[in-house]
């Protein structure tokens, strides 16, 4: 099979069950989510060359799972929201303790991949876990909003790599990631922009909400999609460059591992969710 092919079909996959997973409903999705922290910061964990111990993957592991059901359980009760927000730090702290105590790990690497993982990984998908709270989101079909967001950030992508593979001349960022350009992101942004318009107006404020976002509002939803979509890909990118890595994994034929398919998605969710309680 042809990398090109090989890399439409399983991405195909992919979209069908993320997108599938959303649809099928809260539980789902979260199964799902749960399924991108276990494997996600097994891959981080991976990505600290320096530590001797495999254990590290199941402490960095339980420390992000530990966190996402946090905030999978804060998802299912609006009141207690707030008071948790004060609680979820706490968390922060097991990764230290067991450092403190542990014979076995590097207690730099073993902080370090934990608190990444638990930053990058397992808060925006406990955040993503809220898009199904009504009473916080304003509406029963908050799961429409999280597709929108996952497809905005899949436009961007696409059109990001289309646009700088044909003019792209400019380096965004040479030292961590060469391939991306400053046309490229612009070209991302534009089509981005412009898919975002058009799916608001004709579609979602049609057929979903009675206008729960302006199509003013919308651009800059789209374009804070862009800037935080990029700089999870970058994020991610500086990780791999200092591991000396090329993929986070090779789960997804193709693609890579998990990191690299929701690089975007880590950075983006927290602030399309921000943003629309915002507005």
């Amino acid at each position: 099979m042809g990398e090109f092919w090989k890399r439409l079909i399983f991405g195909a996959l992919f979209v069908i069950v993320v997108l599938g997973s959303i649809i099928l409903g809260r539980y789902a999705a979260s199964l799902m989510l749960m399924l991108v922290v276990m494997m996600a910061s097994s891959e981080i964990a991976n990505l600290f060359p320096h530590e001797p111990n495999k254990s590290l993957k199941d402490v960095v592991g339980c420390c992000s799972v530990m966190l996402y059901v946090f905030f999978f359980v804060l998802s299912r009760n609006f009141d207690s929201i707030e008071s948790g927000i004060y609680i979820a730090p706490i968390f922060f702290f097991v990764p230290l303790l067991i450092a403190l105590f542990s014979k076995k790990h590097d207690y730099v690497s073993l902080v370090g991949a934990s608190w990444l993982s638990m930053i990058f990984v397992a808060m925006p998908c406990g955040i993503m876990t809220m898009f199904y709270n009504e009473e916080l989101m304003g509406t029963d079909k908050g799961w429409v909003l999280l597709i929108f967001a996952y497809i905005l950030i899949w436009v961007n992508d696409i059109f990001a790599y289309l646009t700088g593979s044909a003019i792209g001349s400019h380096k965004l960022c040479p030292r961590i990631s060469p391939k991306k350009t400053i046309e490229g992101s612009i070209g991302g942004a534009v089509f981005t922009m412009l898919f975002a318009y058009f799916i608001n107006r004709f579609l979602l404020n049609v057929f979903f909400f009675d206008n729960l976002i302006s199509n003013v509002e919308v651009l800059f939803l789209a374009l804070g999609v862009v800037v935080f979509g990029t700089l999870g890909d970058l994020t991610e990118s500086m990780m791999k460059r200092y591991a000396g890595v090329k993929d986070s994994g090779s789960l997804i034929p193709g693609h890579g591992g998990i990191l690299d398919r929701f690089d975007a998605t880590f950075m983006a969710m927290p602030f399309v969710f921000i943003y629309l309680l915002l507005i």
